[in-house]
């Protein structure tokens, strides 16, 4: 975009409906349902997802809506295959009693639906628990009402649900007083040879057969520095706080909001003076040699076309960058958002006042292929766009794209993907088992059955919380008992490390569900051509010539220094595909003449030849993760641990 071009202006409409959030942080303390300890999370609040046959979750949520004045109308949202991977919305609607306005009806609130629905389902279960807590004389009073006075209008049966429903309100009421006990309280994960399918699980401790498959619709954020979903999109205000004279006003700017700043890990301009990517290793299409391909799901990709980092390409094979994949074939549809419009890696100011600041995640998408293409050169990239400019995607619509690409990819043999770049996240309100649908899991699970290798961002909270999807898998937090099949492809959840890679960075998630840490902060790469409203602080024109001082957030010179979680994610999945590509680029020929391989998996091979491939790309896994490991200095040797103590967080947070 040239200097004195003019973008087009777009409706304030539209800008005022970009800059509403799209979802809202759920209150843990709202709603309480007993035996059930919920989080703070982002979701839609004008419906529920159901998975599979919507039929026996309709019928209770539908008699729970009625109890606060709602109805529920359930919505395809794609019927496609297998009916346990359809997917529906249950859309939320007031509807008020017939001939009566006098009625208050709560606005509509999926939290509160499914937390009613949740305690409807629990009224069975505790039924003969609270009559256990009446006196004889008050269950025969109980039993004995209206019957001495027909008109009185007091039923029998209601006084008994209104008694039910009273103590389930007490009970989780307590709980509430003694939130933080419950808390601290050790979980029980399965032992080794526990398996949790054959337990018998306290019905009350997991949610009801007709709600295993309803769950919130989550708001997701791409995670560099400075987006958080958990308190507002950019709790920065902007994406590049230049708001002082100086930015550079403390010499050190202390915990996690200091990697937010220009200078100390935020979103700034620099110079890229090396060379460009270039592919020199040897490519045996006369063999079925083909190059790695990386798919990431982000805010899009944008174009570089000056020094072929990531040109424009035509959307097929071998042009480096692919951005559209159309699903269904000859649909004109694509796999996500196909909006030029709103492209965040073309238009960087789309939401909030008119004042020339860039959106939180403008750049997000082309700063992730970027890094890739540093990493594994060789490699081709598929841009999923999913996140707008501000960083949120819709958790259902997140789970559509990649069961698109998972069926796109099984309709062709040619349709490949290796590496799938998840850079976003969102937490849980109860990460437990029995407590969360798993519509991204067996998304996630469906793409890795193909062979491809899912990467995901830990996320940007300083915290061991799990984050999904990262920690959707086999290997993740004990408390979601998940059990991958061996035969899966990896799930790798990456934090990330300080430039000086002695340290994890303050602001990476931890816990045993990260798989790795690897560099994510501070890292260049390319950024597409967008200018901010900042301008340089002094201008000085002589000889003909512009002088000026730095201008903070015009990246027309094609490359930034940015951090997150986000960013040491996409050097994960370079390092997967580079090692994969040594044997894709080689053809199979090549793999099936080498001694070394033949020797090291001999069994196997003799058991079944055709596994081969399979075995090489684990090994591909394997090695990438050694190299990635072996860069990573964070972990403190075993003699400062044992001096240091628990304080020190001495413990293992994942990793190597």
């Amino acid at each position: 975009m040239a200097d004195d071009a003019e973008p087009e202006i777009r409706p304030w409409r539209e800008r005022e409906a970009a800059s509403e959030p799209k979802g809202l942080v759920l209150d843990p303390r709202r709603e309480p349902v007993p035996d059930l300890q919920a989080f703070s999370t982002v979701y839609v609040p004008g419906h529920l997802l159901i998975s599979g046959d919507p039929g026996e979750a309709k019928g209770l949520l539908q008699a729970a809506a009625a109890e606060l004045g709602w109805d529920v109308v359930v919505e395809s949202i794609r019927e496609v295959g297998d009916v346990t991977r359809h997917l529906y919305q249950a859309r939320i609607v007031q509807a008020p009693k017939p001939g009566r306005d006098d009625e208050p009806v709560p606005p509509v609130d999926a939290w509160r639906l499914l937390q009613q629905a949740r305690r409807k389902a629990l009224e069975p279960l505790v039924e003969e628990e609270s009559a256990s807590q009446l006196s004889d004389e008050e269950l025969a009073a109980e039993a004995e009402a209206g019957l001495d006075d027909p008109l009185s209008g007091i039923d029998p049966t209601k006084a008994k649900i209104a008694r039910v429903k009273r103590f389930i309100s007490l009970e989780a009421s307590m709980q509430l007083d003694n939130r933080r006990v419950i808390a601290a309280a050790p979980t029980q994960p399965p032992g080794p040879e526990e398996n949790p399918a054959e337990a018998e699980p306290d019905p009350r401790k997991r949610d009801d057969p007709r709600l295993e498959s309803v769950g919130l619709d989550h708001v997701l954020t791409v995670d560099p520095i400075g987006l958080n979903p958990h308190s507002q999109t950019n709790p920065h205000g902007q994406t590049n706080p230049h708001g002082q004279t100086n930015p550079h006003g403390q010499t050190n700017p202390s915990g996690i909001s200091g990697y937010a700043y220009p200078g100390t890990g935020g979103l700034e301009v620099v110079s890229f003076i090396g060379p460009g990517p270039v592919r020199k290793d040897p490519l045996n299409d006369a063999d079925g040699g083909r190059r790695p391909v990386v798919a990431i799901v982000d805010t899009g990709c944008g174009v570089r076309e000056d020094d072929r980092w990531l040109p424009k390409g035509s959307n097929i094979y071998g042009d480096i960058v692919r951005r559209r994949v159309e699903w269904p074939p000859k649909s004109g549809k694509v796999i996500g958002i196909d909006d030029e419009m709103t492209d965040p890696e073309v238009y960087g100011d789309q939401a909030g006042p008119r004042d020339g600041f860039l959106d939180g995640a403008a750049g997000h998408g082309t700063f992730v292929a970027g890094i890739i293409r540093q990493v594994a050169p060789e490699a081709d990239i598929i841009s999923i766009r999913v996140a707008d400019s501000n960083g949120a995607v819709i958790e259902s619509e997140l789970i559509v794209a990649i069961q698109e690409l998972a069926e796109w990819m099984e309709s062709d043999d040619d349709n490949k993907i290796d590496v799938l770049n998840l850079s976003l996240g969102y937490y849980h309100e109860t990460p437990e088992d029995g407590r969360f649908s798993l519509d991204l899991y067996n998304a996630l699970v469906r793409i890795r059955a193909t062979g491809c290798v899912v990467v995901c961002s830990a996320g940007n909270d300083a915290t061991d919380r799990p984050t999904f999807p990262a920690a959707l898998h086999g290997k993740g937090d004990a408390d979601l008992r998940l059990k991958d099949d061996p035969a899966l492809a990896d799930h790798l959840a990456v934090g990330a490390l300080n430039p000086q890679r002695t340290s994890v960075a303050l602001y990476s998630n931890i816990g045993t569900w990260v798989t790795c840490y690897a560099p994510g902060t501070s890292v260049v790469s390319i950024f597409p051509d967008l200018r901010g409203g900042v301008q340089p602080g002094s201008k000085a024109d002589l000889y003909k010539r512009r002088r000026q001082s730095l201008d903070p957030d015009d990246y027309s010179g094609g490359f930034a220094i940015w951090s997150g979680t986000s960013f040491s994610s996409p050097y994960v999945a370079g390092k997967v595909a580079k090692e994969l590509g040594k044997r894709l680029m080689a053809g199979p020929t090549a793999l099936a003449a080498d001694p070394q391989f033949a020797a090291e998996h001999a069994e196997a091979l003799a058991a079944d030849p055709a596994i081969a491939p399979t075995l090489a790309a684990q090994a591909a896994v394997a090695k990438a993760l050694a190299d990635v490991r072996a860069l990573d200095g964070s972990r403190k040797d075993d003699v400062l641990e044992s001096s240091e103590g628990e304080s020190d967080n001495g413990k293992d947070g994942g990793g190597s």
